[in-house]
């Protein structure tokens, strides 16, 4: 008899294919394997640290409020600037853009452009969500925007905030483990060494242009993510 787990793990699992055979070019074969295993062989109810599964989690309206980290974090970026009627920025929005529409959820007006070359192709542009299906890069004109933000960008938390600092944009991002991962251009014996720079290069950019206080916060254990968010206060 399956336990308890099981069940639910099958009933997701259930969930997760319907999706998946809707959305039938969003993952390649290889991926869409994993996803289906990941989902079978999760202890808990969910599986929160797979990105591609926490957003489809969150898209089918399977988390929790309570744990989900696009709730969490919108509310955070909504507590800490105003983004009524503001044009935001974010990197690294993932395959479906999640913290995008959340945080459109929170405001009546205003756009959020979304840098990914992952973004699905099954997502369409909106008057109020803007899709780059490419890498950002601190080259990118963010002269009419007034936040950049990003959740676990990985290696675009780099440019994000040299972005920000160098255009004295206000700037919110939540870090990961996005550091080394053995590519040849890795200068960063770990993630922690990784994390430190990326507080290192936000604080000196925010003393050095003027951008207010720099500030390290986390969230709440319940979201399951222990990274610091880093960000500026004017």
């Amino acid at each position: 008899m399956n336990t308890l787990r099981e069940r639910k793990n099958i009933k997701t699992y259930k969930l997760i294919l319907d999706y998946l055979n809707k959305y039938n070019e969003l993952f390649d074969d290889y991926e869409r394997d994993y996803l289906l295993k990941s989902v079978l062989r999760c202890r808990s109810k969910y599986n929160y640290n797979l990105d591609y599964l926490r957003e489809i989690y969150d898209e089918l309206g399977l988390i929790p409020d309570d744990n989900n980290i696009y709730i969490g974090f919108s509310n955070f970026i909504k507590k800490n600037f105003d983004i009524e009627n503001k044009n935001i920025l974010e990197v690294g929005g993932g395959t479906l853009p999640r913290l995008a529409k959340r945080i459109i959820n929170l405001t009546d007006k205003g756009t959020i452009t979304v840098y990914d070359p992952r973004l699905s192709k099954y997502e369409k542009d909106t008057d109020r969500l803007i899709l780059k299906r490419e890498n950002y890069n601190k080259k990118i004109d963010v002269r009419d925007k007034d936040l950049i933000i990003g959740l676990m960008p990985c290696k675009g938390a780099e440019p994000l905030i040299e972005s920000a600092v160098e255009n004295n944009k206000d700037f919110i991002v939540g870090l990961c483990e996005g550091g080394p991962h053995g590519d040849c251009y890795d200068f960063y014996e770990s993630d922690e060494e990784w994390i430190d720079c990326m507080k290192l290069i936000a604080r000196e950019g925010i003393e050095d242009n003027n951008m207010g206080k720099f500030n390290i916060k986390y969230l709440n254990k319940k979201y399951n993510y222990k990274y610091p968010i880093i960000y500026n206060s004017r």
